[in-house]
């Protein structure tokens, strides 16, 4: 099964709005992006910085839906503080992955939430780059799903086993 991301009613736009900011440039700035110009996607939108050399990436923005779906606030946290574990290493991979094609990627997988709500979120992760070259932070739109026991949706997606694991989650670079 194949997501178009570009058909979502958040994850297309935003990634359009991003594509525009980039004008000539491989990727916008950050002083380029104004989440007040995109209000109708802006609970859905995060932006994060790479800290300490790229070794720590916090939440500059999280959207009232991010927060809504997470089960608190993530603004000023770092991913260590917020994730552990085969999560962490997930997370962390997927930044990696953006910052080395210095294009957007996707990916889609179960979302961990404080609440006790089974989700699927599919994202849009953005670099920003102050020199044209290094990404030092991004943008990122989320959907978040419903899908019912996620682990049904995971086993429908993913194969027959039902059972979840990142190793088949989706990230994939957007060419």
């Amino acid at each position: 099964m194949q997501y178009d991301f570009h058909a979502d009613d958040i994850l297309g736009p935003a990634y359009e709005y991003w594509r525009r900011k980039c004008g000539t440039r491989p990727m916008p700035r950050r002083r380029d992006i104004d989440p007040t110009e995109i209000p109708r996607l802006l609970p859905y939108i995060q932006i994060t910085e790479f800290v300490d050399g790229g070794k720590r990436v916090r939440y500059r923005l999280a959207g009232t839906a991010i927060v809504e779906a997470y089960g608190g606030e993530l603004k000023g946290k770092f991913f260590d503080e917020v994730f552990s574990g085969e999560r962490l290493r997930f997370v962390e991979a997927n930044y990696r992955t953006m910052c080395a094609e210095k294009r957007p990627i996707l990916v889609c997988n179960r979302y961990f939430s404080r609440r006790d709500v089974p989700l699927i979120c599919n994202r849009v992760v953005m670099p920003l780059s102050d020199d044209g070259v290094n990404v030092n932070q991004a943008f990122t739109a989320m959907r978040f799903l419903f899908p019912g026991k996620s682990y049904e949706w995971a086993g429908q997606w993913f194969g027959t086993s039902g059972n979840f694991d990142f190793e088949r989650s989706r990230c994939e670079a957007i060419r």
